[in-house]
């Protein structure tokens, strides 16, 4: 019979000595929680779900390791997520006193973040995976992680900490997830693909809508929505009833969207990747199916009048004509097209530009005419306004307060702000600034570069990502609404999966270039 072995001498913790200290505390805090809860919990039910979600996080956090995370259930609810986004109106939802709106975002985008920490938290293949994506541009997640410790820490020094909360809350869920679940996702074979034909798909469906609404000068669902989905909420109300300008009466189509700035903003997204679509495929009926969209993308853009659409349809234009022109430059040699169009490009450019100012009805695409002089002078007058604001406090003054802080009303009485760089700086303040536009001049760069050294296969899908980026940084100047931020993010995320995968397929050329080299110079073994 074995001797028994005794157990290892330790020292008992605080925790250990004090179990049934810890244990009364528990049970009171629950009495406590539970009385609360019963008593003002249909009034405050966010605030009393914190616990469950930082219990929640903690389960999450202490998971055993395992090399199986659930990384193609996340891949399908970001596509789901992607499709909630750019496809459902996410003024149609389930509202419950006391808690956020039940859309069909949140329904996508919650499960997708719990499973990106799901297989951070359990997987070290995937951590290293990200850890090597992710560093192929450091700067860009870094700055991602800067500007939203400042989104966090400002919600400390809001006028209103609970909104601000709010607004970070949000703000981590579809946007600093979406970038790092596009990351992983997109850096796959086929996946970004995929991206650009889902969204030429929905810039078809959502410019189909913009023509019924068109029509009848409301969307379709107008009088027709569900009791359970219907939002007794003044801001529903108004975007139900569609907006027109102003000054000329022409009603303006929004689709899907809630104004229709941002259905511009969305179609100027889509319309780089319909053209890379166009150019790059081989099946030709593909291609001409891509270039028959284009007239319909033009026609839902008019139907907006909204400047920043034409804005974005002529830099996809002569962005991608530029970049069109670099690569069959560097990758075909014997043809003057690519060398003749780059050299010739800044004389292009320039005549374009000044087309703009000379030329009628391209002015009043370009810069408006009259019947926008009323925004225009009244961005003027923000910029006014804004820029001592943020001289005087340069840290911002709290996430989601910047319209509150600058005071403009719109015709409607309503807070309004009229360009994302002031909210940016009135917000988060200089270094926030710096930090959120920072990522994505780097994105932009760095993805020029790419293009530059004429990436290969799907990797070319750095051309329509990286104009849709410039195309977000150039728009926000004029427009500050948030909607197609989650699928900005992603853009980013994406743009960073393919430079990784340029530089791995770059590191694989050289490698195959000199074993090639290698072997050339080696000597032809004498025979026996």
């Amino acid at each position: 019979m074995a001797a028994p072995v005794l157990a290892t001498y330790s020292t008992p913790n605080w925790f250990q000595r004090h179990r049934w200290l810890c244990i009364v505390a528990l049970v009171a805090f629950a009495f406590v929680y539970s009385a609360f809860f019963t008593l003002i919990g249909r009034f405050l039910m966010l605030q009393f779900m914190i616990p469950l979600i930082v219990l929640l996080f903690l389960v999450v956090w202490i998971l055993p390791e395992n090399d199986r995370p659930p990384t193609r259930l996340m891949e399908v609810f970001a596509f789901a997520y992607l499709a909630a986004l750019l496809c459902w109106p996410d003024y149609l939802a389930i509202a419950i006193p006391g808690l956020p709106w039940i859309t069909l975002l949140r329904l996508t985008g919650f499960p997708m973040a719990f499973l990106l920490l799901m297989s951070i938290s359990m997987s070290p293949t995937f951590r290293a995976e990200m850890k090597e994506r992710l560093n192929a541009v450091p700067f860009i997640w870094k700055a991602l992680v800067v500007f939203f410790l400042i989104g966090l820490a400002s919600v400390a020094w809001s006028g209103d900490p609970g909104f601000s909360f709010n607004k970070f809350v949000v703000a981590l869920v579809n946007w600093f997830i979406p970038f790092f679940v596009a990351v992983y996702v997109f850096s796959k074979p086929r996946r970004v693909i995929w991206l650009g034909h889902i969204l030429w798909g929905i810039a078809i469906f959502v410019s189909l809508i913009g023509f019924q609404e068109w029509r009848h000068s409301q969307v379709p669902w107008a009088g027709r929505i569900p009791s359970f989905l219907a939002v007794q909420d003044e801001a529903v109300l108004r975007i139900l009833a569609g907006a027109a300008r102003s000054s000329t009466g022409i009603y303006r189509v929004q689709s899907k969207f809630t104004t229709s700035g941002a259905l511009a903003e969305f179609l100027s997204f889509a319309l780089p990747f319909i053209i890379h679509i166009m150019v790059k495929t081989n099946r030709l009926w593909v291609r001409l199916a891509a270039g028959a969209t284009i007239p319909l993308v033009i026609w839902a853009l008019v139907k907006t009048d909204a400047r920043l659409g034409m804005v974005g349809l002529f830099m996809s234009l002569l962005f991608y004509a530029l970049a069109w022109g670099i690569m069959r430059w560097r990758s075909d040699k014997t043809s003057i097209f690519g060398p003749a169009l780059t050299i010739a490009y800044p004389a292009i450019f320039t005549a374009f530009i000044t087309a703009t100012f000379f030329v009628g009805r391209l002015r009043a695409l370009v810069w408006g005419t009259g019947a926008q002089s009323a925004s225009t002078e009244t961005r003027k007058a923000m910029y006014r306004e804004g820029m001592p604001m943020i001289l005087k406090n340069p840290v911002g003054h709290g996430f989601g307060r910047g319209a509150e802080t600058l005071g403009f009303v719109n015709g409607n009485g309503i807070l309004t702000i009229d360009t994302y760089y002031l909210s940016i700086g009135l917000e988060f303040g200089i270094l926030g600034f710096i930090a959120y536009y920072g990522m994505f001049l780097v994105a932009i760069w760095q993805g020029t570069k790419f293009v530059w050294r004429a990436p290969r296969g799907e990797t070319l899908y750095l051309v329509p990502t990286t104009i849709a980026l410039a195309i977000f940084v150039i728009e926000k100047s004029v427009f500050s609404q948030q909607e197609n931020h989650p699928l900005v993010f992603i853009l980013l995320g994406v743009a960073v999966a393919l430079m990784w995968r340029a530089k791995v397929d770059e590191a694989a050329r050289d490698a195959a270039a000199a074993d090639d080299a290698r072997a050339a110079t080696e000597p032809a073994p004498r025979g026996l």
